[in-house]
């Protein structure tokens, strides 16, 4: 196989996720990736990720967005922004990568997905974490018929945010919340599994109106929150399954984190890590464990996600992840909310083109990346 050039790109938003998940996962695919730089409004972060891994510090997104050497961005900036620096870079002819959710709005989304392919670029969104083995794994086998005909899902993600992250309050305001920030990973994965949602019934509320960090140099800091923070909601899919998903920053129910269910068995893993194992139901023996795939990260690899952006970058094929599935959740997400508030079910109107289960070994790691 003919050595490709690996895909020039910048880390925009350099805080905890880029120093702990992105800078090193990313670094574990150098034949694909090549973070030539790093993008902050506070500079030290920038500077200490440069010192790290190498790379320029540049003072601003315009200068970053002006560098024609610059292929693709990864925008790990808060919440707020997602929406208009990945619309910017897009603008830019710049490639995006975007944390989830990709825009608070769906119809930010749309302009996102639209401007994408307009400019014939290549637009990935996060969770990637349905590239992992385990997750690979068992969407194959439901693919291939193993459980039968898939009738349903149960996905659950939740905790008291404030209790660990320094910066809880921007996830309890600004139309966050558990819905739009934790929702994605368990819809991600039953929408591959699966297929698109059509209707949503959506059940959610302020549970815990006055909190305070506990973590980090503000902690001791109090706020209320804005957005609803506990809820959960009963989703129909297109082709006639059903979902039920729990999220709540005020209590981490023990509902299974994912849970995929048919007429001749079930599986059961995270829809958050790789390399956790597997459980599977069978009528004849019940729940049983399984190992993970060989070769599985243990975690959530984050590079994962931008090795497939930059494989389909220089071998111009689709992404897996794309960023219509991504808008297609965000939607499910805001219908949640909007049901909760109508007192009744709500249309899903987005759909997307679904993926089929990668061929293995997986496009990056034929050529060699460090997987664990």
């Amino acid at each position: 196989m003919s050595k490709i050039e690996p895909v020039r790109m910048v880390i925009v938003g350099c805080g905890m996720i880029a120093e702990h998940g992105y800078q090193p996962r990313c670094q574990a695919y150098p034949h694909l990736i090549d973070l030539v730089g790093y993008c902050d409004q506070d500079s030290s972060r920038s500077e200490a990720l440069a010192k790290k891994g190498g790379g320029k510090v540049y003072e601003s997104l315009e200068e970053v967005l002006n560098d024609e050497r610059v292929e693709a961005i990864i925008n790990l900036t808060i919440h707020k922004a997602h929406a208009p620096v990945s619309l910017a870079a897009l603008k830019a002819g710049k490639h995006v990568h975007s944390e989830k959710p990709i825009a608070l709005r769906t119809a930010d989304a749309n302009e996102l997905v639209d401007t994408a392919s307009s400019m014939g670029l290549k637009f990935t969104c996060a969770p990637s974490a349905m590239l992992g083995a385990v997750q690979q794994n068992v969407w194959k086998r439901i693919h291939d018929g193993e459980i039968g005909e898939v009738i349903s899902a149960v996905g659950s993600f939740g905790g008291r945010l404030e209790y660990w992250h320094p910066n809880a309050d921007a996830f309890l305001g600004e139309n966050v919340g558990p819905f739009r920030d934790v929702a994605p990973y368990p819809l991600t994965a039953m929408t591959t599994m699966i297929g698109p949602v059509k209707r949503a019934h959506g059940f959610a509320r302020v549970a815990v109106p006055q909190r305070m960090l506990h973590q980090g140099p503000r902690a001791g800091t109090k706020f209320t929150v804005t957005e609803k923070d506990h809820g959960f909601a009963v989703l129909e899919f297109e082709n006639g399954a059903h979902g039920f998903i729990y999220h709540s920053f005020t209590i981490n129910s023990h509902i299974p984190a994912y849970e995929i269910h048919g007429t001749n068995g079930g599986f059961s893993i995270q829809a958050h890590d790789d390399g956790r194992g597997i459980r599977k139901f069978t009528p004849q023996n019940g729940w049983q464990d399984e190992d993970s795939p060989p070769g599985a990260f243990t975690g959530l690899d984050w590079g994962k996600g931008i090795a497939d952006l930059a494989d389909a970058i220089r071998r111009d094929r689709p992404v897996y992840r794309s960023g219509d599935q991504a808008r297609h959740v965000l939607e499910i997400c805001e219908r949640i909310l909007e049901s909760s508030d109508k007192g009744e079910p709500v249309d899903v109107v987005s759909r997307f083109s679904t993926p089929i289960p990668m061929a293995t070994p997986s496009p990056w790691s034929c050529h060699g990346s460090k997987t664990g």
